[in-house]
């Protein structure tokens, strides 16, 4: 089985109606997909990226999403990715 991510479900500077999936403190300031994907790789998600997708909600933005294995709850992946993008960024 697979999971869509899109940037938006664990960007901070979005709110939840605007698709934030995950709450404030666990979230990253503006997520990259390239940063997303290396994320889903170290967890072993086996992650595809799709660079010319458009998230429905802001459909005039050319955002792109990673598909992943989904191994555990949706809401803990993005969790764990999120909390992995800090990780790399605080180095």
């Amino acid at each position: 089985m697979k999971a869509i991510i899109w940037p938006v479900y664990i960007d901070s500077k979005k709110t939840k109606h605007e698709g934030r999936k995950i709450s404030i403190e666990h979230a990253v300031s503006s997520p990259k997909i390239r940063e997303i994907s290396k994320a889903a790789e170290k967890l072993g998600l086996n992650p595809e990226v799709d660079k010319n997708k458009s998230y429905s909600r802001s459909w005039w933005e050319i955002s792109g999403r990673v598909t992943v294995d989904k191994t555990m709850p949706k809401k803990e992946i993005l969790i764990k990715i999120s909390n992995m993008i800090k990780g790399t960024r605080s180095k």
